[in-house]
């Protein structure tokens, strides 16, 4: 039997809960103190109750999970030092978990396959706001967007704005994908979601996770990944400011100051820019599928002079390394596809080929685009892609020089002619910032 507790502080009221796994059923027991100012002194209290009523003492507790935020500061520091002195009094390990995590677990049953946005009253009209992946009903444990604190009323707009380039990203259908709202904000500031009924949103928990929630998320991690350091365990804290300085005051400004949006990144441009292109031509980007392999086959042997075989776009399907991809059009009408293998240093672009009659109209560019902007998404892909192109096949050439890739050797002999004859292959680079 693994006993775990949690200790939640990060909201308007405070919470204690105790997970028993005795490997059949858990068992969780909860204690919630709505006191506010006086929460923190009720915490340990809570806890005593908690590990009485099962019969269990402090030294049966396995784990210790906090609320790691964000929320109000005291509240999130008393519950990190109280995480971190119970650790080391008892010499158990310790693990956060989000707020925004936890409630996002909360509006698993409003949803099987989308967008989780979650959104925190941070009170002033702000939200701690946070976009996760959600497959099968899980929530995959890497933010889309990580926490973040912005004014109420950019919430649904900013969402509107990222969300094509979320599904070219995470390889979901815009038309078929949902998203789900999740969080007390909604009740909070209920004129500021303004919902698209048989839209693409759909309405979750409006509730701030507990630390029953909490528990069964840290337990899992507990035990999958085991406790941090006591020295890495830090409070998320995203509010900076909450009032202006005396000199900004007499300067003229009034009332609270107003958070920025968050800025995006230039590879997060180079993304949206993708997929304006694609839009604009109604065209998109999957994964490729078997069924393609009669088109891909058809494109195959008019463009290379060397094509690969049904066989070979099978192995590609079967090996866990390789990433397929289809350029369609609106139709689901295979326009190009490409081809990478992941190797431990570099990612191989196997190969590339464009419809014939559709050549040099900028799809290869598109797709190439997209294949080095998935590999800067990637964080255990390498950041190197490598290639080989016919020494005869100045237009591909040209693409590749426009994307600065760079020639770092010569295969001699490697590909064969129609005459069956034999050709150079130009081996090309291109490091990836």
């Amino acid at each position: 039997m693994t006993n775990y507790i949690a200790i939640d502080n990060a909201n308007t009221s405070a919470s204690v809960a105790l997970l028993i796994d005795n490997n059949q059923k858990n068992v969780i027991y909860q204690r919630i103190s709505d006191l506010e100012r006086n929460n923190s002194e009720q915490i340990l209290p809570m806890l005593d109750e908690l590990l009485a009523q099962a019969s269990l003492d402090r030294q049966s507790i396995d784990g210790i999970v906090f609320s790691q935020g964000p929320g109000g500061f005291t509240g999130l520091r008393v519950a990190c030092g109280l995480a971190q002195g119970l650790a080391l009094g008892l010499d158990i390990p310790v693990v956060p978990v989000s707020s925004l995590e936890a409630t996002a677990e909360l509006s698993l049953p409003y949803i099987d396959d989308g967008f989780m946005v979650v959104a925190l009253d941070a009170r002033m009209h702000e939200v701690y706001l946070a976009v996760y992946d959600v497959k099968a009903k899980q929530v995959q444990e890497n933010p889309i967007v990580s926490a973040t604190l912005m004014q109420v009323t950019d919430v649904q707009e900013w969402i509107n704005q990222q969300f094509d380039a979320w599904c070219l990203l995470y390889q979901k259908k815009p038309e078929a994908t949902k998203i789900c709202l999740a969080g007390n904000a909604m009740e909070a500031y209920p004129d500021s979601f303004l919902w698209e009924i048989g839209g693409r949103w759909l309405k979750g928990n409006a509730q701030w996770a507990t630390a029953d929630t909490l528990v069964r998320l840290g337990a899992r991690k507990l035990k999958t990944q085991g406790g941090l350091s006591l020295t890495e365990l830090v409070p998320l804290y995203l509010r900076d400011k909450v009032a202006f300085t005396t000199e900004e005051r007499e300067a003229g400004m009034g009332g609270n100051p107003k958070i920025a949006l968050p800025e995006f990144t230039p590879l997060q441009q180079r993304l949206f820019r993708l997929v304006e292109q694609l839009k604009e031509n109604n065209y998109w980007i999957r994964p490729l599928l078997r069924s393609d392999l009669p088109a891909v086959i058809a494109i195959e042997n008019q463009t290379q002079g060397n094509p690969w075989t049904e066989g070979m776009f099978m192995a590609g399907f079967l090996h866990l390394n390789y990433r397929l991809w289809a350029l369609i059009n609106s139709e689901d009408e295979l326009l190009a596809y490409a081809i990478q293998l992941v190797d431990p240093e570099v990612v191989n672009l196997m190969t590339i080929s464009v419809a014939p009659t559709l050549q040099q109209k900028g799809i290869g560019s598109l797709l190439l685009e997209w294949l080095e902007i998935y590999i800067q998404y990637q964080d255990t892909m390498p950041k190197v892609q490598l290639l080989e192109v016919r020494e005869s096949n100045t237009h591909a050439q040209r693409l590749y020089q426009k994307f600065e890739y760079e020639q770092i050797g010569m295969r001699k002999n490697y590909y064969s002619t129609a005459s069956n004859q034999k050709e150079n292959a130009l081996v090309l680079q291109k490091t990836l910032r």
